[in-house]
């Protein structure tokens, strides 16, 4: 009886203290010593997380410590931390950037399409600000790799400088959307594939008649990363519509079928450039954007945005747009 007491005491001992391999090695018994050493391989089992700091704002300030998985960098980092704080009740998990532009200035604005106003009654500068967050629908649908998430997107040109016609909103994208992620840990060239995501998106301008746009698209995307630098690649499906009801069904002629985004983060500052293109020889269109963020305050980032190209909003699909705009974002990618 004694002896099996003690059998219990050495085989519990090690999960509830966190006994080592040394300490197992100086057990004078082998049964004990066999029995401490199943003890740390059952232990092993369990999935490890590590303790990261976590910057609350981008001058290094203040931060917080979370137990998340060990992960490959700065963005497996990021989907880490959204899911430990997913479910939270005063929590919004940010998408993609919050921003705020108080002043852009477009070179190329095109007024061909105002509907009641006459050209020149637009004003080449304008505000741009993006709404956009993300909640967790359901956790571990298809294994505990996996996710499903709902997000929403707005994106917002506001003719604020322009009193003379109220300062209207010239143009407002609305970009609902789910999709479902698969976390993987595949390595190759010192990269990691950290994501594949697959879903539906929605994306229109709520107006009516002529100005109306709007598709649906099935996009599919993987995101690879080393460290500070991420790469996310997307291809998309638009799903067809009947002919007598598609306000724009030469989208894909200026959108392509896919995007490239490249993210990088250097010290307190992010970089990041967008790539899009339609890959036609004959017509060929597609659009570049180039990010700067740096830090402001412990809460704001100072944001530097450069767009040209095709397709900056869906009303100006088919119309060349050049625009810088400087401003600030609540969130950045990295």
């Amino acid at each position: 009886m004694l002896r099996s007491l003690l059998f219990l005491i050495v085989l519990f001992t090690p999960m509830a203290f966190g006994a080592s391999l040394s300490e197992c090695r100086t057990l004078p018994n082998d049964s004990e010593r066999l029995a401490c050493y199943d003890a740390l391989a059952d232990a092993a089992e369990i999935p490890e997380t590590e303790s990261i700091e976590v910057e609350t704002g981008p001058t290094h300030g203040a931060s917080v410590k979370l137990e998340v998985p060990p992960v490959a960098g700065d963005y497996s980092q990021r989907q880490a931390l959204e899911e430990a704080t997913a479910e939270l009740p005063f929590v919004m998990t940010p998408y993609r950037r919050n921003y705020l532009l108080p002043v852009t200035y477009n070179t190329e604005l095109d007024e061909s399409y105002l509907g009641e106003l006459a050209p020149g009654e637009l004003d080449a500068t304008e505000v741009k600000f993006q709404i956009s967050f993300k909640a967790l629908l359901w956790g571990n649908p298809l294994g505990k790799r996996t996710n499903l998430w709902v997000g929403y997107t707005q994106e917002n040109w506001w003719q604020l400088y322009n009193s003379e016609y109220s300062a209207l909103f010239r143009e407002t994208n609305y970009q609902p959307e789910a999709w479902l992620n698969y976390k993987s840990d595949w390595s190759l060239g010192g990269f990691t594939l950290s994501e594949l995501r697959l879903g539906f998106n929605h994306e229109s301008n709520g107006r009516a008649g002529d100005l109306s746009r709007s598709w649906n698209r099935i996009i599919a995307g993987a995101v690879v990363e080393k460290d500070d630098l991420a790469i996310e690649a997307r291809t998309w499906y638009r799903i067809p519509e009947d002919e007598d009801s598609d306000e724009n069904p030469s989208m894909w002629n200026y959108y392509g079928y896919g995007d490239l985004l490249a993210t990088w983060r250097n010290g307190r500052h992010g970089y990041s450039v967008m790539l899009r293109n339609n890959l036609r020889s004959d017509g060929n269109k597609g659009a570049v954007q180039l990010d700067w963020t740096f830090p402001l305050s412990r809460r704001f980032r100072g944001y530097v945005q450069y767009f040209n190209g095709y397709g900056e909003n869906l009303q100006d699909y088919d119309r060349r747009t050049q625009r810088i705009g400087v401003g600030v974002t609540l969130t950045d990618l990295l």
